[in-house]
């Protein structure tokens, strides 16, 4: 996500250099423009163009939207107090490529909101009580990105089931 002052300040450090290196003021124009107009990204980077395998049981219909962009669907809801950001919880996950490839999987105790999971994965679990099972669909900027890891290519999107196993206040 780009915050709108550091894109003002990207174009602003466009129309500099553009001016400074000696272009002409249609270049540093075109440069500006291209910095306030990025192109769009890539259909396979886009949760709700994508195809998925079938085993996977993705709706992206039935899904509910974070505003920062993880799609997600409680497959069970789950008793008792939900878990909020600051509490330790124990968690199981498992993750897949849309295409059913499996590519992740761990059972972890944590600290929401302290970063030790992926960031799509983090912003979802408050709101989930215990017992609770929950889809997620993640964007690849809340998953692990333009880098990727070995078995997770660049700028994938990922599809995560993740069960909320104790809260620990």
């Amino acid at each position: 996500m780009r915050l709108p002052g550091l894109l003002s300040l990207s174009a602003a450090t466009a129309l500099v250099l553009a001016c400074n290196i000696g272009s002409s003021a249609r270049s540093a124009a075109e440069s500006l423009r291209s910095a306030l107009n990025p192109p769009p990204p890539p259909p396979d980077t886009i949760p709700e163009m994508l195809d998925y395998s079938a085993d996977l049981g993705v709706n992206i219909s039935e899904m509910a939207k974070l505003p920062e962009g993880v799609l997600w669907i409680d497959l069970a809801p789950g008793e008792g107090a939900p878990a909020a950001r600051g509490d330790s919880v124990e968690i199981a996950y498992q993750g897949w490529l849309p295409d059913g490839t499996p590519v992740d999987s761990a059972r972890q105790a944590l600290r929401i909101g302290s970063g030790q999971v992926i960031d799509g994965l983090e912003l979802a679990l408050p709101g989930m009580k215990p017992g609770g099972r929950r889809q997620l669909v993640m964007p690849p900027g809340l998953g692990y990105g333009g880098l990727g890891r070995e078995d997770i290519p660049p700028n994938a999107v990922l599809v995560y089931l993740v069960e909320l196993r104790s809260v620990i206040r």
